[in-house]
């Protein structure tokens, strides 16, 4: 495995926890609004960028990949962000991080062994999250659906990253990226169609938000770890984001000198040494 990895991995981690902070600056803006125009957003940089320089094309069997992939993820976003209005952040978070024990389900049933290492790490890491955000768990109102929806969104980005797994082997992740993003929001635009909702619900001064979260987020963020699955297993890149606490507290201090939580404290440990057993562990061959 390329050694840069643990740069893109690092740097996947702290663009992906951004979003949190940002999402408090546009609380107007309805949630699957905000979801569609972060992956509608990152999709057309893509494009954008790919288009200067000469791609190869999708092979035939990684076409309905991709679209799955990019539905999946759609539905992530969509779920997640209903949840977090109708749970607190705190539930909605640790349920949505629940990627890589899914992953790790899907892959024991198409026949992958974990090892012991992975195991212990994931437990390790599970541990630290529910140490960081179990004080504030359930604090919602109409909490259980909220908690539903986002464990459901939890298993989506699973589902998500085994088709990515299958797509990275042999295609480039621009061209991975590029179509993803744009499957998936026009799976949430969909939805809100579906729902009655409007994609226009926002306000000028919203849109530089927009390409921050579809630049930060999603092509700095999802997009690394789009490109880092391509050597490490589905388990592994799923599980990066179960830093984001941390990460997010640490961010919340130096921007806007918020307390960092004692759990983030006593907790952030435990994630980090479990995500280093998960890496170091799920190098694909």
């Amino acid at each position: 495995m390329p050694s840069r990895i643990y740069l893109v991995l690092f740097l996947a981690l702290v663009s992906v926890s951004s979003t949190s902070l940002v999402i408090r600056h546009v609380s107007l803006v309805p949630a699957l609004t905000l979801a569609f125009w972060r992956m509608f957003t990152a999709g057309v940089i893509l494009w954008v960028f790919s288009a200067k320089k000469p791609q190869g094309l999708i092979k035939k069997e990684n076409r309905m990949r991709i679209v799955f992939a990019g539905f999946f993820l759609g539905l992530h976003f969509a779920l997640f962000f209903i949840g977090v209005r109708n749970t607190s952040v705190a539930s909605a978070t640790l349920l949505a991080n629940t990627g890589p024990l899914f992953t790790a389900t899907l892959s024991w049933f198409s026949g992958q062994k974990m090892s012991r290492a992975v195991f212990i790490g994931l437990v390790i890491a599970v541990v630290g999250v529910v140490v960081v955000q179990g004080s504030e768990v359930g604090d919602g109102n109409d909490s259980t659906r909220g908690n539903i929806l986002s464990l459901l969104s939890g298993f989506c980005i699973a589902v998500t990253y085994m088709f990515a797994s299958k797509v990275r082997e042999n295609t480039d992740n621009s061209i991975y990226g590029r179509s993803v993003f744009l499957v998936a929001s026009i799976t949430i635009a969909i939805i809100v169609f579906i729902s009655d909702g409007a994609l226009l619900s926002f306000e000028k001064v919203d849109i530089p938000w927009f390409l921050f979260l579809g630049v930060v987020p999603s092509i700095l963020g999802h997009n690394m770890l789009n490109y880092s699955i391509k050597y490490l297993s589905p388990t592994a890149v799923a599980s990066v984001p179960l830093g984001e606490p941390i990460i997010a507290s640490i961010l919340g201090y130096l921007l806007f000198l918020e307390s960092v939580p004692p759990g983030a404290i006593y907790g952030g440990p435990f994630i980090f040494v479990g995500l280093a057993l998960i890496i170091k562990n799920s190098v694909k061959n």
